[in-house]
């Protein structure tokens, strides 16, 4: 097929003075009306296409994010295959020639994460029966720093390397290498200056009931070994997604979780908050040397099998990076500090209370994070289809995610009840936070779509805002008179967060549907 036969027009006289030829009669429709789409197929199915609208009224307009329109979606269009760059032929496990629809992804990730934290779910439970409730409280602080600063020096790398690294090709190693050599000697840092400005920290892994009471030596190695490992096994899962082995991390989730609640039940009775810090740090450390090595080989598999090479540069990876990385340190703290603050202010009976109902919010919300995480490595396969691919997330999360919340609003007093009469009494509010969650759904498919999009500061400021209120209504709610149910006591800060979360999901929602309404409609 060539040119003329595709924008249906005859060729002009060869020279000048040779006669005009005959025009041969027109049997499609006039040019300028609405013209069959022209389909050029690439030369492999897997290639993303490329869709031009042709010039007409001057030039073409490109999508507009996420369900946007097309400026002249009526012309007629023609479709052109464009190759990939730094892709791999066809990967390792796959049928050749085979689509890749990128549902395996998000769905890997969200187990995996679910798997951690229902892990983490049933390691409390695990511990409250076991040990002396004073030592849970100990221990579950240095739990919750190491991951707190863990997840703050991850600086949202492994959502870049979701990104980057399937067109990086035989640069890949230079991008996995440098990506890791940054993440651990950060947090090990980090970790040692916050152990050593927290030395009762250092205390409880040392199995000291204070500072004073010996040397913490121990315990200080022990927490910086699990801040770094904590935040490269988490970019870990990461990788091998971006380098189609998204099903690997379910089982090295899975086998990391028997794994250290088999050292729970097996050190926690002995050793107390020592013994769960042991059972938390040492499949950390495991797991990620092992890891490693498994990714250095794959890395190498991958990058020999890449065509061509395309990595970011230093200003667009810092553009990208800088604001996503405070949005990530904020997530951080939502999840870690909401429960510090409650204790505090409401008192440790309420704040027990609301831990526990806590991690099971958790547990929804970073694994619909993770979910939505998929779509970055998804776009940038094919980038062409983004707005696509984002419409097709939505539906699939909302199918996955919402039955789940149906069924924890109906088992929201059973399930509690296995921790005890005290926790039952919050049964009501860990059904109005998950209603809450619903509408946290539309804002974590916004903050996915910004991020694969690489729309880094509108990701930040959407982020940063729905985490700083949820803090705010904790932190300036009036407490409790003496003598509140844990019910009435913790009531104020559910509606709060649904509150937080309906203005969100308004703020994603409403500016779309008004731009929609109010544009002029295009006349032909």
């Amino acid at each position: 097929m060539t040119a003329r036969d595709v924008a249906g027009i005859d060729p002009p006289a060869q020279r000048a003075g040779h006669p005009r030829p005959t025009p041969r009669p027109r049997t499609g429709p006039v040019p300028g009306a609405d013209e069959p789409t022209v389909v050029l197929p690439p030369h492999d199915a897997d290639e993303p296409t490329v869709e031009l609208p042709p010039a007409v009224g001057g030039s073409a307009a490109s999508a507009q994010g996420s369900g946007g329109d097309v400026a002249g979606s009526e012309s007629p269009t023609v479709v052109l295959g464009v190759v990939a760059p730094a892709s791999t032929p066809d990967e390792p496990g796959t049928t050749p020639g085979r689509k890749k629809s990128g549902v395996g992804d998000g769905l890997a990730l969200s187990i995996s994460s679910a798997l951690g934290s229902l892990a983490g779910f049933l390691s409390w439970l695990l511990a409250a029966r076991i040990m002396p409730q004073e030592e849970v409280g100990r221990a579950s602080a240095v739990v919750s720093a190491f991951i707190l600063i863990g997840g703050c020096a991850q600086l949202n790398i492994n959502v870049g390397l979701l990104r980057w690294l399937p067109g990086s090709g035989r640069k890949a190693s230079r991008l996995v290498w440098g990506s890791l050599f940054l993440i651990m000697p950060l947090s090990a840092v980090v970790g040692l200056v916050y152990v050593l400005i927290v030395p009762d920290l250092g205390a409880t892994a040392s199995g000291l009931l204070s500072p004073g009471d010996g040397s913490i030596g121990v315990g200080v190695l022990l927490f910086v070994l699990a801040c770094a490992g904590w935040a490269v096994f988490v970019v870990h899962d990461f990788i091998l997604v971006a380098m189609h082995r998204p099903w690997w991390t379910v089982w090295r989730n899975g086998l990391f979780a028997v794994a250290r609640i088999g050292l729970l039940i097996a050190l926690g009775a002995g050793l107390g908050a020592q013994g769960l810090v042991v059972s938390w740090v040492v499949p950390i450390v495991v797991w990620t040397v092992g890891g490693t090595l498994v990714i250095a080989l794959l890395v190498r598999r991958f990058a020999r099998r890449a065509e061509g090479s395309v990595l970011p540069s230093r200003r667009e990876a810092v553009s990208f990076l800088g604001p996503t990385a405070v949005a990530q340190i904020g997530s951080a703290l939502l999840y870690n500090q909401v429960t510090l603050l409650v204790t505090l202010r409401f008192g440790p009976g309420p704040g027990a209370a609301f831990f526990i109902v806590w991690q099971a919010v958790s547990v929804v919300d970073i694994a619909a994070t993770f979910y939505m995480d998929s779509l970055a490595v998804q776009t940038a396969r094919e980038p062409l289809r983004a707005a696509a691919l984002a419409r097709a997330a939505q539906r699939r999360m909302m199918v996955l995610f919402l039955p789940v919340l149906g069924l924890a609003i109906m088992l929201a007093q059973p399930v509690l009840l296995i921790f005890g009469p005290g926790y039952a009494e919050a049964s009501r509010i860990l059904q109005i936070l998950m209603i809450g969650l619903v509408f946290r759904l539309v804002v974590v498919h916004e903050l996915g779509v910004r991020q694969a999009a690489g729309a880094a500061l509108a990701f930040s400021r959407l982020q940063l805002v729905n985490t700083l209120l949820v803090l705010a209504v904790v932190a300036v709610l009036p407490t409790p008179p003496a003598g509140s149910t844990t019910d009435s006591a913790l009531l104020p800060i559910a509606l709060g967060y649904v509150a937080v979360q309906v203005l969100s999901a308004a703020a994603v929602l409403v500016p779309p549907a008004l731009r929609r309404r109010l544009r002029p409609e295009v006349k032909r």
